[in-house]
Formats: structure tokens, sequence, C-alpha cells
């Protein structure tokens, strides 16, 4: 078994796994502010350690992840490992009243979030904020680099329209660009395709992209009539929540998983290893909240992608 491989960051000299550990289940489903399902701080650190055993160097969570407690789970992990070189993301702008990205709120959470994670590596905005022009915002960001707060900043869920904007706002200002980009992406959410991904190649940006499995779909489950879990990923993010009524969508994941196994592999290990062959796809984000689900992780890296298992890949995605 091959181990995760590494690669650098956007235009940075920061090294990263080419797998990223999404860390939303730490205290509670993600997106959830309150107590929910998902692992505790044993079992979250116990999760960390073994994803630095397999290769996978970078952590990512947000100030809003089950109400905090994600950060503080990595914080307390941090604290009892303060030499690791693990690589810290985090993120903030959702708030109660709606997107937040004034520049005194940045410069607040970037220091709350250090606090409680013993420092930041990579700090995003969460979304975009209608309200608050990247003239405002880019700055603090690009400050935070030049006085070692953070070491790099990326932008998440943005369309091609607002990278475009605030690539054209740092250059203006003579400040830093953002690194890296966090949106949804997979076989089933591709919209970057057309817009982001173009972009983020020809500007030598980072792209992380989140929801990899599409919240399990892509791994196989729910194909045979079976209901989200109430508080799974599933029954609670978009664009997958509305995923199992589209009868349309679930025959051609069917049919993908039909390709991926006349080729001896896994459906999960098959969509994971997409991603890692898509021109300009960094680092997926994975999350794991179950042993088995390092599986296919792990076998994705080993797929030999052949332009046959390409094409019965998209051939199973077309319309």
């Amino acid at each position: 078994m091959s181990g995760i491989p590494r690669t650098t960051l956007g235009t940075t000299e920061i090294a990263i796994s080419r797998f990223i550990l999404g860390t939303g289940v730490f205290g509670g489903v993600a997106m959830v502010t309150g107590p929910g399902i998902g692992l505790d701080e044993e079992q979250s650190g116990a999760l960390i350690d073994r994803a630095l055993e397999l290769g996978i160097t970078v952590l990512d969570s947000a100030d809003i992840y089950c109400g905090g407690a994600s950060e503080r789970i990595i914080g307390a992990w941090h604290a009892r490992h303060p030499d690791s070189d693990v690589v810290i993301t985090t993120k903030t702008g959702f708030t109660q009243d709606g997107p937040n990205l004034k520049p005194d709120r940045l410069r607040s959470q970037i220091d709350k979030s250090r606090k409680i994670l013993g420092r930041i590596d990579l700090f995003l905005p969460h979304t975009v904020d209608p309200s608050t022009p990247w003239s405002e915002s880019l700055p603090v960001l690009s400050d935070a680099v030049d006085r070692g707060l953070i070491r790099a900043y990326g932008l998440s869920n943005v369309t091609e329209r607002d990278l475009s904007s605030a690539l054209e706002t740092a250059d203006s200002l003579g400040i830093r660009r953002p690194q890296l980009i966090q949106n949804p992406y997979s076989l089933i959410a591709r919209d970057d395709d057309e817009g982001v991904l173009p972009l983020v190649r020809a500007e030598s940006i980072g792209y992380t992209p989140y929801s990899p499995l599409a919240a399990g779909l892509l791994a196989g489950r729910y194909l045979n009539g079976e209901e989200a879990e109430q508080g799974s990923r599933l029954s609670t993010q978009a664009p997958t929540k509305g995923a199992l009524e589209d009868r349309a969508l679930v025959d051609k994941v069917r049919r993908f998983n039909h390709a991926a196994q006349r080729n001896g592999l896994a459906p999960a290990a098959v969509a994971l290893a997409w991603l890692l062959n898509r021109p300009g796809v960094t680092a997926p984000i994975v999350g794991v909240s179950k042993p088995h689900h390092w599986d296919a992780i792990t076998a994705s890296v080993n797929v030999t992608w052949t332009r046959g298992l390409a094409e019965a890949v998209e051939e199973a995605f077309a319309d």
C-alpha cells in the first residue's frame, strides 16, 4: 500500500498531503451548532493520530463546526503535540445574522481561533459577504500573513466571478492573493468545471474540494431505498440534501457503482481517485467517522487511472 503523497499549495512553499482531514464531526455533525452525532474528544484525537500515520497532514476546521467544538478539540490535541508539523486550517464568516466578513470581525476571529487552536496555518472566509467588499476584507487577511499570524489565506464557497473579483482587488491593492479555494466538488457536483477550476489552474491557486463523496452517495450508500439517517451529512448538507429524491441522479450513481465494480474497485475509491486525477485539484477534504472509511482513501491512491476507467466513469454520468 502506498502512503498518501504530498504536494505544495498554490505558489506557496507549504507542503500538504493530497488528502485533507475534515473535522466537521469533531464534537457533532458539521454545521450543527449544538450537540449532535459525531466524535468525542478521545475519538477525534485517535482519528487525527490515524490520519498522520497514513500520511494525511492537514486538518480542516471552522469556527462554526459543532458550535466551536471542532476547533477546541483540535486545539487540545495540538497542545498535547506541540511539535507536530500538521497543517491547521480554519474558516470564519457564517453567523446567526448572516455572512459577516467585516474587517474588525475578521481580525477578532483570527485572534480567537489562534488562541483556541494554538496556531493557524491556513485561514479562509467561509463564505462571501455581500455587504463587505473584497477591498475591505482581503487587506486584513494579507496583513495577517505579513504579521505571521497565518501562513496563507484562501476563499471558500465562491463562484468564478467572486474569485476573479478577489484576484483583481488583491492585485490592484498590491496585497497578497488567496492561495487556495475550498468549494464543493465531486462527480455529482461539477459546477466548478466551467468556471472556478480553469481559473485556479491558470492562476496557480490551490483547490481543496469538500464533499468529495457527496455525503456518502458516491460510496454506494442509499441506493436501495434507504433513507438518509437523521443528522447524517446527506440529511443536513446542500447540495446533497435532496439527492435521494432525484431518481435520474440515483440511476447515474448506480451505473457508476457497476462500472467501478466491473473494474474490481470500490465506488468510493474510484470517486476519490477521479478527484486526484482531475487537473487543478490539489487535495480533497475527506470526512472520516468510522474505521472502514479509511479503506477508500488508502485504496484511491493505488488506483491506476486508465483511459478506459475514466471513460467508464464519464459514461455512467452522461445524460
